[in-house]
């Protein structure tokens, strides 16, 4: 495999010759100092944006009551992913042409800075523009560390062991992250807030240690297109926010009046790019390209995946089996370490010529439906015993992780050097779009099926009181309401394992079969095709 050529493309020519500059490791360097190192580092950046939603989530409750959000929450909830989504890719241009050694620091200060603010909050308003300017932030460090992976593939494997090593060390340190944050909502939800802002200060000194100093800026940087950058950013926020309130009814002027504008939106950044070319802010060429849209469909099996599972199956444990805490956290673990092991594995197999791409999308593809239909049969089967659901937990957390390997060097290896940081960056907008979509669609069909069946047997009138004790926590009065949506929440989320185990296995056989036809040859694992670059460093 480390013999093959870069994959067959129908694009014009373009400069793909070599990563970007800002990005690049003089030659030698690699043997001096190792990229074990670097690649943690990397990893951590990676976690401390993907602990920072999840310390919020569990401090939102205690901080809404406190800054009395009332109808506000749900926005403060999700606030943050809108503008990662949308502000992803235009951070990523600017790492190119401004440097990406500067673009991190300057987000990691811009995270610390924001969780600083939302720590401090007097009112929810204050909140929400601490929680805003945090997405912008975390948004460029994610895009940065990733981007950051090639750099560092220089060591046994290359690019695949790379990203193996980066994908299970943002894993473990998301765990550990997101335990200390959360652990200290217990003591003061402002305190959580202290947690990010801590680790991004003390990353400023790791960058400025372990990562290249930034080269000189192309020559030609041509146009900003600030325009674009409106019209994307406008777009991902609109639909998003629809997307977030599908939970009120998929037929609710809240859904369906952002998601069309939503749409129309993009519609009309698409139109603006295809006029707009090479000196867009993102090459719209892409989606005419038979791997960016199988990297697009094998986000599909990861990050829509991912959406669904972890609440579902948590909800599963509270609702069927009384799972609350320490119980609760320990029975996701589990399907998380199950995943930091994958990384690993596929990575040093994809390094060492084991598994192709396309191969690893397949298996992880097979894996992941196996599991999810386990996980179905499994909860059909309604035990009472808990422990019974760990073969289900293991088998869909590892086969989850697998296909995130070539997810991420697919976005890497269709990203030319004019557009890297953009098109590397577009890997967390697409991961957003699906992840919001699994979260939506699977809360939807979960709590829509376990309110039918309830009010089937019970009446309308219980449906109602179900949907008052989900919002309020109230005790019903009909005695025989909440072990009858037990049962009915197990049933419901079996249809949904089920549906996504088919749309899983429709979206990764499909992935598959493009990588077949049209990457006739595996990328060079070491970098992809693209030769290291020598540049200055610190």
């Amino acid at each position: 495999m480390a013999t093959r050529g870069p994959p067959i493309r129908a694009a014009g020519p373009t400069s793909r010759s070599r990563p970007p500059t800002s990005g690049a490791r003089r030659p030698g360097m690699a043997d001096q100092r190792g990229p074990l190192i670097p690649l943690l580092f990397l990893g951590l950046l990676a976690a401390i944006q993907s602990a920072d939603p999840n310390i919020s989530s569990t401090a939102l409750l205690t901080a809404g009551k406190a800054l009395d959000m009332g109808t506000l929450s749900a926005l403060a909830a999700s606030i943050s992913t809108f503008v990662l989504a949308a502000t992803v890719i235009t951070t990523g241009m600017m790492a190119d042409r401004l440097g990406r050694r500067k673009i991190l620091i300057a987000a990691l200060l811009l995270s610390a800075a924001s969780d600083l603010i939302v720590a401090v909050a007097p009112d929810v308003y204050v909140y929400l523009i601490g929680r805003a300017l945090a997405g912008v932030g975390l948004g460029a460090v994610f895009g940065a560390s990733f981007a950051y992976v090639k750099t560092f593939a220089t060591g046994k494997g290359g690019l695949p062991a790379a990203l193996g090593l980066f994908t299970a060390a943002s894993s473990l340190f998301t765990l550990v992250i997101t335990f200390l944050g959360s652990s200290l909502v217990g003591v003061d939800w402002r305190l959580a807030y202290v947690v990010v802002p801590a680790l991004s200060l003390v990353s400023i000194v790791l960058a400025l240690a372990l990562l290249p100093k930034d080269g000189p800026r192309p020559a030609h940087q041509g146009s900003w297109d600030f325009t674009g950058q409106v019209l994307l950013a406008a777009g991902i926020i609109v639909f998003l926010y629809g997307v977030s309130h599908a939970t009120n009814g998929l037929t609710s002027p809240l859904t369906v009046i952002p998601v069309i504008a939503g749409a129309a939106i993009l519609g009309l950044f698409a139109l603006w790019m295809r006029k707009k070319g090479e000196e867009g802010v993102f090459p719209i060429r892409l989606f005419r390209e038979p791997i960016f849209i199988a990297a697009i469909l094998v986000g599909l099996v990861f990050n829509f995946s991912n959406g669904v599972l972890l609440l579902s199956f948590s909800n599963l444990f509270q609702y069927a089996n009384d799972l609350k805490g320490l119980s609760l956290s320990l029975m996701q673990m589990p399907f998380l370490l199950a995943g930091i092991v994958a990384a690993l594995v596929v990575g040093r197999m994809r390094g060492a010529g084991r598994i192709s791409q396309r191969g690893a999308v397949l298996v992880g593809t097979i894996v992941l439906a196996g599991g999810l239909a386990l996980f179905a049969v499994t909860a059909i089967s309604r035990p009472s015993n808990v422990l019974i659901f760990l073969p289900a937990l293991i088998i869909t957390g590892f086969g989850l992780i697998i296909p995130a390997i070539p997810y991420g060097g697919l976005f890497l290896q269709e990203a030319d050097e004019k557009h890297y940081g953009a098109v590397s960056s577009s890997r967390t907008t697409v991961g957003q779009f699906w992840y919001a979509l699994g979260l939506a669609g699977s809360t939807v069909l979960i709590d829509g099926l376990t309110r039918n069946s309830v009010s089937n047997k019970l009446g309308p009138a219980a449906g109602s009181e179900l949907e008052q004790w989900s919002a309020t926590g109230g005790k019903p009065s009909n005695s025989a309401l909440l072990p009858d949506a037990a049962y009915a929440f197990s049933t419901s989320f079996a249809v949904t394992m089920i549906v996504l185990a088919v749309t899983v296995a429709i979206a990764g056989v499909v992935a598959w079969l493009l990588l077949k036809r049209f990457q006739h040859q595996d990328p060079p694992h070491a970098h992809d095709g693209h030769p290291p670059v020598t540049t200055t460093r610190r």
